[in-house]
């Protein structure tokens, strides 16, 4: 019976983002249009190097991982459409409302589904590492709590955005790690830096677990840059200018990004110190530039979390610093956009499977998810309400940015005082 209940519970939730999902369609969703239909057009050769006049909104600006998602995406598209216009020729109980209903969603829908079925399989990983510390029926609970919580399905299947994606192949990556599979978890991390370079602030914590546990087999690591490599392959064929090639792509087109603020719409440290857009990195903060003083508060939190990791490097503590390091870098870090604290979400998810006595724990977690929440729906404003919008008065975001000190500050203090648990 139980199983019947979970069964259903999760068609509810698929079924609810899938509703979700043909009720918004941010300005990304254009772009990574665009890219899939451009990769199916004119093929994945040279593809970086097309002309901004092809692309109708603008030229891509992700990792080739990102075109591989968007491309299947399209694809599914393209297929789902043939298959109903047949079903529409072939089939009596066409025409259809699906005809129409699919020419007006579908492709929103396909872009999206990545997304969707990403949140799914880091509740997987929720659970799976409750079933392997015995303490299923809390992971349960925490997986329930991941899938209802609206801070994440706004930012999944609302908006659609990839940050899903690339969460749960790290996750996961973390998962295989504690099950002592050294050439996938690699292989897996690599892959979500390969669609997007979000979660690259986790290289050095997972290297410094890996090589603890896992030195005798180093070379393992190898793989992964080896996969990414022959998956970049398709996009330049010359095999001996592969690497410089793609480096360069990695530092002068991905990495930059399109704005050059301290803080891009993220309710952080320094919305609280200048505003939430349209300040410059090099404004001065203390007679020192910001990005200067952004990138030495993250160097400290790396150092310290570090040698954290190194005096106990349990699972248990890698999960913690990794999220921990995920909020420092949202709240300090230059040019942090709003959805930039996703990351913490699923990692916190992991602590609370790992704590005992979690009441702290889940009370930053209710009170991290509303200020996102909150902080998402600025300047996007979707759903539309005048009023709403109206609240975002420059001191009421700088409350929003108090608050995430402060839940930081207790998640590190948190972090101390339950070591042991």
């Amino acid at each position: 019976m139980k199983k019947y209940v979970i069964l259903g519970f999760l068609a509810v939730m698929f079924v609810l983002r899938l509703w979700l999902a043909v009720n918004a369609k941010h300005g990304d969703m254009y772009n990574s249009l665009d890219w899939g239909y451009g990769a199916a057009k004119y093929g994945l050769v040279n593809f970086y190097d097309l002309p901004k006049e092809v692309w109708p909104h603008s030229r891509p600006n992700q990792p080739p991982g990102s075109i591989y998602l968007h491309l299947s995406a399209v694809s599914l598209s393209i297929l789902t459409d043939k298959l109903i216009d047949f079903a529409n020729l072939k089939v009596p109980a066409f025409p259809s409302k699906l005809v129409w209903w699919w020419d007006w969603n579908g492709e929103l829908l396909t872009i999206k589904l990545p997304s969707i079925v990403a949140d799914f399989a880091i509740v997987a990983a929720i659970l799976t590492l409750g079933k392997m510390i015995h303490r299923y029926k809390a992971s349960l609970v925490i997986a329930i709590v991941y899938l209802i919580n609206p801070a994440l399905w706004y930012s999944s299947a609302f908006w659609g955005h990839t940050d899903a994606v690339v969460s749960a192949l790290v996750i996961w990556s973390f998962i295989t790690l504690f099950q002592k599979r050294t050439v996938l978890s690699p292989v897996l991390l690599a892959l979500s830096i390969f669609i997007k370079a979000s979660w690259i602030f986790i290289g050095p914590f997972y290297l410094i677990y890996y090589l603890i546990h896992f030195r005798h087999k180093w070379y393992n690591l190898i793989v992964a840059p080896l996969v990414v490599l022959i998956l970049t392959l398709p996009y330049h064929h010359n095999i001996f200018t592969l690497v410089p090639w793609f480096y360069d792509l990695y530092v002068h087109r991905f990495l930059p990004g399109d704005y050059t603020w301290i803080t891009i719409l993220a309710f952080n440290f320094w919305n609280l110190v200048f505003a939430p857009s349209s300040v410059e990195l090099t404004t001065l903060f203390l007679g020192v530039p910001a990005f200067i003083i952004a990138w030495g508060l993250v160097l400290f939190f790396l150092i310290i979390l570090g040698k954290k990791l190194l005096s106990n490097p349990t699972p248990k503590t890698f999960v913690w610093v990794s999220m921990l390091f995920s909020f420092a870098v949202f709240l300090f870090a230059p040019k942090m956009i709003h959805r930039y604290l996703y990351p913490a979400f699923p990692l916190l998810s992991l602590c609370l499977v790992f704590m005992k006595r979690a009441k702290v724990a889940w009370i930053a977690y209710i009170i991290m998810s509303v200020c996102y929440l909150i902080n998402m729906y600025y300047k996007w404003w979707a759903p539309g309400n005048k009023w709403l919008e109206s609240l975002y008065t420059d001191p009421a975001t700088k409350v929003i940015s108090v608050i995430y000190l402060g839940v930081f500050a207790v998640l590190c203090y948190t972090t101390l005082k339950y070591e042991k648990d």
